[in-house]
């Protein structure tokens, strides 16, 4: 007895624990139909879910059972489970004879004997039945029905987990789709305010220049003020027309086979002297053998210009260093700084769309580092952020990777 007793608790604890860890549900039903026929030593073990009317039940995982006896017609909510319908256990000690059970003459060809039904229940209604068959003539002991009642409970359990993270998924789906409608959106608007912005920049721009007769100071000071507003309007645009360009996979079209060191070079052009004007040096550490990359020249120069620019901005004195490093499989590109760092609630939000910080100042469309993500991801590789640099222990250090052979491991062959 002692070791029955055992057995029923350690197979107890082995269903919790694949209820707790399994994500898919049919497996957790069929482990747990094994489970309960090895644990009670009966030929096997059947899990049945009521169907959405209460009339029929449908067999959602068995072990020891033939095919043909799982799929031998629809089970309906029959007299041998009535009980278990009502949420009571209910024993059958003759199956082939008993009137209560529906396929007497199948049960017989089976081998089977004697039944034992067990409702499975979620908030006070019965969503299913798990059933023991035994092969010989079995009088189910009041400890028995107790361990099979238990792990009806346990199934339910893995069902409403199931359900719930069915119901995760359609919300994710939802708010995907409904992020993919919003950028189709901004995708729109933004084409249409372009050609007309430029025109206007381009009239105010004609005015300002004195083309429509003699201006004032303040009047032509007034219509630059409009012309760098224009600027930030068409910067702000072109980051709206990014985001679905990038995610429609338009980068693939761009790559090709280039030298990472000269990507580099071409990305600090201008910044050098940006950097020199606030006192700052901007250090740049490239392999003496270029690293050959299939990637889009153009938009790893944007993701450099975007991440050295952060880091002059928000250095007051010190230095900018970019740095490349060779791993087995990728390259991975660092921009560091002795800047003001990221505030640690704000480090986890910073490759967010649209996403300020309080430290950001007025410029900008807080789509850089979101847009720079979207083309790392595109080459195959990752974006993060630490902050304070590890090293340093001060300032931030973004790091972008880039696979090694990306064009091999694209197209093989």
């Amino acid at each position: 007895m002692a070791n029955k007793t055992q057995r029923y608790y350690r197979s107890l604890y082995e269903i919790a624990a694949a209820v707790n860890s399994v994500r898919i549900p049919e497996g957790v039903l069929d482990s747990m139909a094994k489970t309960v026929s090895e644990a009670l030593e009966a030929k096997g073990c059947s899990i049945m879910l009521l169907s959405a009317d209460r009339k029929v039940l449908l067999h959602t995982a068995a072990y020891g059972l033939s095919d043909w006896y799982v799929r031998k017609g629809p089970v309906s909510a029959d007299k041998s489970i009535s009980l278990a319908l009502e949420g009571k256990p209910v024993a059958i000690l003759n199956a082939a004879e008993d009137e209560r059970v529906q396929y007497r003459e199948q049960a017989k060809q089976e081998g089977i004997a004697s039944m034992l039904s067990a409702p499975m229940l979620f908030k006070g209604d019965v969503v299913g039945v798990i059933r023991v068959y035994t092969a010989k003539q079995h009088y189910f002991t009041r400890s028995e029905m107790y361990f099979v009642q238990e792990v009806a409970n346990l199934g339910t359990i893995a069902l409403e987990r199931a359900r719930e993270l069915e119901q995760c998924f359609i919300d994710v789906d939802k708010l995907e789709e409904g992020r993919r409608q919003f950028v189709r959106f901004l995708s729109i608007v933004a084409h249409d305010l372009q050609s007309p912005l430029v025109a206007t920049q381009s009239i105010l721009s004609y005015i300002a220049d004195g083309y429509t007769g003699d201006i004032t100071d303040g009047q032509k000071d007034l219509l630059q003020r409009g012309i760098r507003r224009i600027d930030e309007l068409l910067m702000l645009i072109t980051d709206l027309l990014d985001v679905p360009r990038i995610e429609a996979g338009q980068l693939v079209r761009e790559m090709q086979e280039v030298s990472l060191n000269g990507v580099i070079k071409q990305a600090v052009v201008g910044l050098d002297n940006v950097a020199r004007q606030k006192g700052i040096e901007l250090r740049i550490e490239l392999p003496e053998n270029s690293p050959r990359v299939y990637a889009s020249s153009r938009r790893l120069q944007q993701v450099l210009i975007n991440l050295i620019s952060n880091a002059i901005n928000y250095t007051r004195d010190g230095m900018v260093i970019v740095r490349v490093k060779e791993h087995e499989n990728e390259i991975a590109v660092e921009v560091t700084d002795t800047g003001i760092g990221v505030p640690p609630d704000e480090l986890p939000k910073i490759f967010d769309d649209f996403f300020r910080g309080r430290k950001a100042g007025k410029k900008g469309t807080g789509l850089g580092l979101s847009i720079s993500k979207r083309i790392v991801e595109a080459h195959g590789g990752k974006l993060w952020a630490e902050s304070p640099c590890p090293e340093t222990g001060v300032g931030s250090k973004f790091t972008f990777t880039v696979p090694k052979n990306g064009r091999l491991g694209r197209n093989p062959g």
